[in-house]
């Protein structure tokens, strides 16, 4: 894993409003990628100046003939294997690499790097000049309000990213893997899973705290799963989806909307939320802009 910190900055109270996209899981290279959905994020990432992406694994479908998952109706021709599948997420990667705070290994680039003694993500890393984190990462962002009289002190933002592991059906057990990062690192702001192809929130966990004059105060920490970008049921296609009768699910990435300049708590107390955090897909935030 790796530590990621990085600062940010804004100008003014109508400026403050940034979003993190969790961008993974689109198996580029699979025939029921999702390719208008998968670009319409990238526009997106383009057009919003204050826009921090987490690459969240599983970029490309990167499964070759040798490979018992192999199968030939899956297979996209225009990216049939991995050196095709990693040249084309790097290429539209490189006009956001600015905006990319880490790329993490998902379960299909990893089993790669494994059985084939090439990491594909590490590379792709390097070519953009991003952070590479391996399977999870903790990513500490520091987010202050620009000021002429130079007193603002930076508020923090605490994330665990985690591809993900669980082959779990139901619901239920997804959202107990994705709670039990917080046994990994406790008390964090957010935690960001992927792989299990669902997108939205988790329910939050509250902690409740006595703060120094006697008030019961609460934590809350969010979770999200991180979506995909691979349709499970489409007409002449066959997929594992399919295969296995898996549900069908909302593809895309989550949009965290964080506006660092409301305070939730007047008494600004040391474990006082530092921003206000709302999660939605990409199709909402446009809605709202319209």
């Amino acid at each position: 894993m790796k530590v990621v910190k990085k600062e940010f900055s804004y100008n003014s109270r109508t400026d403050s409003i940034w979003y993190i996209i969790a961008f993974g899981d689109i198996h580029m290279g699979n025939r029921s990628f999702d390719e208008d959905k998968y670009y319409k994020t990238i526009d997106f990432i383009k057009k919003e100046p204050h826009t921090i992406v987490i690459g969240m694994g599983d970029y490309a479908e990167c499964i070759n003939a040798k490979d018992k998952r192999h199968d030939y109706n899956a297979m996209d021709f225009k990216h049939i294997d991995p050196d095709s599948q990693y040249a084309q997420i790097t290429k539209d990667f490189m006009p956001i690499k600015d905006k990319i705070a880490v790329l993490l290994d998902g379960n299909h680039d990893y089993a790669f790097w494994q059985r084939h003694n090439h990491n594909y993500v590490d590379t792709m890393a390097h070519d953009l000049g991003v952070p590479y984190g391996g399977i999870s990462s903790y990513l500490r962002f520091s987010i202050k309000r620009k000021s002429s009289k130079g007193g603002a002190a930076y508020r923090q933002l605490n994330i665990y990213a985690h591809h993900g592991w669980t082959g779990a059906r139901t619901d239920a057990y997804k959202v107990k893997v994705i709670q039990d990062l917080s046994q990994i690192f406790p008390g964090l702001h957010l935690y960001l899973m992927g792989h299990v192809h669902q997108l939205g929130e988790a329910p939050a966990t509250v902690s409740l705290f006595v703060d120094e004059a006697g008030s019961i105060r609460e934590w809350t920490q969010k979770y999200v799963l991180t979506g995909s970008y691979i349709k499970g049921y489409e007409e002449g296609i066959g997929s594992y989806t399919e295969a296995r009768g898996y549900r069908p699910t909302s593809l895309g990435s989550p949009i965290i909307e964080i506006k660092p300049n409301e305070d939730l708590d007047k008494k600004k107390d040391f474990m006082a939320p530092p921003f206000r955090l709302r999660v939605s897909a990409l199709d909402f935030i446009n809605g709202d802009k319209k």
